[in-house]
């Protein structure tokens, strides 16, 4: 089937499955986004938790992170690791020893504080909007891709697709779909890097590929290295840059709103621990085919598209020196979505790589087109990037429901339905159109990391274990939450030596030290 059609038809099966699901777990009262069915065995809860963290991040960012820095690879994904550990073994524990669904709930119980309860749901609030943000940007790129429109237009349907969501999706409870979601998400996912190991290495598996070498028998460092070269990239993150996005991508994961209130799904503290576990190892499957994406593309461009005559190239009419014909028209079908350009800087009328300008986020899906992969492999990897995407901003659209409607709009009132579903509207407007300039998808979810590791996670951990006053973690809360909102917007005018990515993890010491200080000097609290 000519691949346009095999596109739309894959895409039809994956938003009707979808769809399906949103209204099969519609939820039937605004208690029911939080109090899901707590009979769930641990292995289907696990799955749900690694459904979420397998996000536009990770589906379409990551694989053009050499973009962006090649460096940061391994410290992201030790991060996110280390990261889920600290939420299941000791955030998600003490929380449901609490026996409180939300973060900004805990606080409310243990201290009573309408001022900190609302500022602690502001921030919770500000990490969804930009984790959304990410998603509907990664919709806006596959929608652009699917329907061949711009990027600007593709965000307007995005933009309808998440009103949809927002108006038939809940969460009532967690059903064996979550495991067909899972399998569809991981073939599209795995199947394409698998293609590019055994067509570009003498391996069959992505998780060998540092033990890897190139068909030529070429060592896999060194092609790695000139893969970048023809980029002309630059290394941008400095070591100590590179760590502290480590620590910050840990401790964010770690209070992630939409992944914590999963671990109510289960029947006991024990039940969410093994959930825990299993959610790991589903998230550990993926994750070892994800190390290896960014070389495996790097390469991948290297080779397929160097050198060649552009226009030649994009009519399908290109040979290689094995009078392979490379299918080009990929390139011309990029280019009217206005993400990917060619500009003949040396007028030769060849491409060379350093003439393309890229966003990042593409990267992953224009693999399997450069790379020419059977038809139904590309409509495969488009349809399971739509899949994650969509199950992520549900879930995510549902914590945005759920938050409004308990904790922030109405709290023990009965929620108006007409007030909640125009502030939920216009939340999702704003994080449609909201551009962060250079920012990828990676880095705004990273970004939403940082800003809990600063603020949420150091008043999380020091309440665990310590008695402080109420006043001191308020405004060590406010301190931390305005500096780093402050030095993601003049960051780009100074060029510090730390990235906003990564300030979280040191704002995060200042509001433990600002915390302990207030309790101790100035409101008289011991700790």
């Amino acid at each position: 089937m000519e691949l346009q059609s095999l596109i739309y038809l894959f895409v039809a099966i994956s938003f009707t499955i979808y769809f399906s699901i949103a209204l099969w777990t519609k939820a039937s009262s605004t208690k029911d986004f939080y109090i899901v069915k707590d009979s769930n065995h641990p292995s289907l809860n696990g799955i749900s938790i690694a459904i979420d963290f397998i996000s536009a991040a990770t589906f379409l960012s990551f694989a053009g992170l050499f973009l962006y820095s090649y460096s940061i690879a391994n410290y992201f994904i030790f991060g996110v690791i280390f990261g889920f550990l600290l939420l299941s073994f000791l955030i998600v524990p003490k929380l449901r020893k609490e026996a409180e669904f939300s973060i900004p709930t805990y606080f409310n119980k243990k201290y009573k504080s309408p001022i900190l309860t609302n500022l602690t749901t502001i921030i919770v609030l500000l990490i969804t909007f930009l984790y959304l943000n990410a998603q509907l940007k990664a919709s806006g790129i596959i929608l652009s891709r699917i329907f061949q429109v711009t990027f600007d237009k593709a965000l307007f349907i995005a933009l309808f697709i998440a009103l949809f969501y927002a108006s038939v999706s809940g969460r009532r409870n967690i059903s064996y779909a979550f495991i067909f979601q899972y399998i569809i998400v991981f073939i599209s996912f795995a199947t394409p890097i698998i293609f590019l190991t055994i067509n570009l290495t003498n391996s069959y598996f992505p998780q060998l590929l540092m033990f890897s070498s190139l068909e030529n028998n070429q060592e896999l460092l060194i092609a790695i290295k000139d893969s970048f070269s023809s980029f002309n990239i630059i290394e941008r993150n400095s070591l100590i840059n590179n760590i502290l996005i480590a620590i910050t991508v840990a401790l964010g994961v770690a209070t992630l709103p939409h992944i914590l209130i999963k671990f109510f799904a289960t029947s006991s503290i024990e039940n969410s621990k093994k959930s825990a576990l299993w959610g790991l190892f589903f998230v550990a499957i993926i994750y070892s085919f994800i190390v290896s994406l960014p070389a495996l593309s790097a390469i991948n461009f290297s080779k397929n598209i160097s050198n060649i005559n552009y226009e030649t190239y994009i009519q399908d009419d290109f040979k290689d020196e094995n009078n392979v014909q490379k299918n080009g028209k990929w390139l011309k079908t990029w280019e009217d979505t206005s993400l990917v350009s060619f500009k003949d800087l040396n007028s030769d009328k060849n491409i060379s790589l350093n003439e393309l300008s890229l966003n990042p986020d593409t990267v992953f899906l224009i693999n399997s087109e450069m790379a020419n992969m059977p038809n139904w492999i590309i409509a495969l990897v488009i349809s399971g990037a739509l899949a994650a995407t969509l199950s992520t901003m549900t879930a995510l659209i549902i914590l945005l429901k759920s938050t409004l409607a308990n904790e922030f709009i109405f709290k023990d009132k009965k929620p108006n339905k007409f007030i909640l579903n125009l502030f939920l509207a216009t939340i999702i407007i704003f994080a449609t159109f909201f551009n962060l300039k250079d920012f990828s998808i990676l880095k705004i979810v990273i970004l939403a990391f940082s800003i809990s590791a600063s603020t949420i996670f150091p008043i999380l951990f020091l309440t665990m274990f310590k008695d402080i006053d109420k006043n001191s973690i308020y405004y060590a809360l406010l301190i931390s939450l305005i500096s780093i909102i402050s030095y993601i917007f003049i960051y780009d005018y100074f060029n510090f030596f730390i990235s906003p990515e990564a300030i979280g993890a040191l704002i995060g010491v200042l509001n433990i030290s600002i915390t302990l200080f207030c309790s101790k000097f100035i409101f008289n609290k011991k700790v």
